[in-house]
């Protein structure tokens, strides 16, 4: 099955994990990612997985068509870059998440709201808009 980020993130896929898993997992290793495997572990809006990446934990939540979050437990510039290629899109924020996660957002609305909600919270450490 050859997917993009068009068959799970620019159209709302059916809520059933098995699918997501495929849909994601196959766009990921047609990317180089091959070493990554996520599982769904909520179907439903917003949709959340997880896997692990060189052996640290990474999650994925995202609502199609809204917006994508990369959670891991240490910075990973090269997982972003490539999720960067596969949503057609740059990440408009990055955090370090109250459970010490680094986070990077990225919003097809630019992410104003969600800025101005992270902006100043101390819960969020070394907030920064990648673009504006």
């Amino acid at each position: 099955m050859a997917t993009d980020s068009r068959t799970w993130f620019y159209t709302t896929p059916e809520p059933r994990p098995y699918y997501i898993e495929e849909r994601v997992n196959h766009t990921l290793w047609k990317n180089r990612l091959q070493g990554l495997f996520m599982s769904c572990t909520q179907a439903a809006n917003p949709v959340q997985m997880e896997g692990t990446y060189h052996d640290l934990p990474v999650t994925f939540e995202f609502q199609p068509g809204k917006y994508f979050t990369l959670r891991t437990a240490q910075e990973e510039k090269a997982l972003a870059g490539v999720l960067r290629q596969i949503l057609f899109m740059k990440p408009v924020l990055t955090y370090i998440d109250p459970d010490g996660m680094h986070v990077i957002e990225w919003h097809t609305d630019e992410g104003e709201d969600r800025w101005r909600e992270i902006q100043g919270n101390p819960q969020y450490q070394g907030a920064r808009r990648l673009r504006k």
